[in-house]
């Protein structure tokens, strides 16, 4: 049984997942999530010291609660995982000494596990989802990153494109900001989106012309100055402008990934990130794999978003790829020392190394 905490940014998660199912849609025995919106929603925004607070007041519940839903104890543990980076490192030390405490009481090893690659291996938590080839290209799309990653085989990561600047979470929170739809403002304002005109109001696409880069900042400015000329007071007008805004963001990460698809002809097109959970961005990327004969794969909505079962499938890999190693990484006596080689000090940026 592998216990994983998450607590890179204002979710405070936990899950444990059952390494010796048969398939790894039915190994999740729990995934507890506790949100802080109500808490940051008043700054607009997520405040680090105040969400590693609740991160410490949070997490021996959330931990309890996923341990009693998965119906084990602390004693039935083989392994603890936790996020590393990246991450906000106030946010992330709180999880890491939490875990890398419970790993030494328990005598088990705790394995570090990069936030990102648990987005991309969060769709094989669907019934279909560990039957997606290689090579596989995935956009992996949130509020921090923007990047189409090729990976040829398991573990083996190639960034082929990333923002030069803002991500596009970032472009859709920020834009339902400036219209007033509060925080987080980017799943409001495609419920707005649904019900407005995409024909009314135009947004520019970032770099059109490189495929290897994303830009949204550009957008961003556009929107300000189109929303600073129009009358919010009409709901229409909020709902074209919100239409235009998701049109925009859509349109940008579809152009790059095309491009992508005629380049590296994959196998797999996965969608990651909690921009995922989008619904016209997940009807056009079903299109696309249609389009390119490369099968589409995509996690439900609550595995788009930041959570920790995603850390337990990223660390069941790295448990089954090292288990010969295993005991090298426990967090015993001999080893807590100032001795200690293992490195699980918080990160706020972690690069997906070439092969994980």
């Amino acid at each position: 049984m592998i216990l994983a905490v998450e607590s890179s940014c204002d979710e405070t998660a936990v899950a444990v997942l059952d390494p010796s199912a048969v398939n790894l849609s039915d190994s999740l025995k729990s995934n507890i999530i506790s949100s802080q919106v109500e808490a940051h929603a008043p700054y607009g925004g997520v405040v680090p010291e105040l969400a590693a607070r609740k991160h410490i007041t949070n997490l021996p519940v959330v931990v309890n609660e996923s341990l009693k839903q998965a119906g084990v104890s602390f004693e039935d543990l083989t392994a603890v995982a936790v996020t590393r980076g990246p991450g906000l490192k106030v946010c992330l030390l709180v999880g890491i000494t939490w875990a890398r405490t419970l790993a030494f009481g328990l005598g088990v090893p705790l394995i570090a596990v990069n936030h990102l690659e648990g987005h991309l291996l969060a769709h094989e938590l669907e019934p279909e989802g560990s039957e997606a080839v290689f090579p596989r290209l995935i956009l992996l799309v949130s509020g921090g990153h923007t990047m189409l990653i090729l990976s040829p085989s398991r573990g083996v990561y190639q960034t082929v494109a990333e923002t030069q600047d803002d991500a596009a979470g970032e472009a859709f929170d920020k834009s339902a900001m400036l219209l007033g739809l509060g925080y987080p403002g980017g799943p409001a304002l495609s419920k707005l989106a649904a019900e407005g005109d995409t024909s009314r109001f135009s947004f520019p696409i970032g770099m059109p012309n490189n495929d290897q880069k994303f830009s949204f900042s550009g957008m961003k400015t556009a929107v300000w100055r189109e929303i600073e000329n129009q009358d919010l007071s009409s709901e229409q007008i909020v709902k074209d402008l919100a239409a235009g805004v998701e049109l925009a963001i859509v349109d940008a990460l579809e152009l790059k990934t095309r491009a992508a698809l005629k380049k590296y002809s994959p196998k797999s097109l996965i969608l990651a990130g909690g921009v995922a959970a989008n619904g016209r961005l997940r009807q056009r990327f079903k299109c696309l794999g249609d389009e390119f004969d490369s099968r589409f794969y995509v996690a439900r909505p609550a595995f788009c978003t930041d959570n920790a079962a995603m850390i337990a499938v990223a660390a069941n890999y790295h448990y089954q790829k090292h288990k010969s190693e295993m005991e090298c990484w426990k967090i015993n006596a001999e080893q807590a020392g100032p001795g200690l080689e293992l490195d699980f000090s918080p990160l706020n940026r972690w690069p997906l190394a070439a092969e994980a």
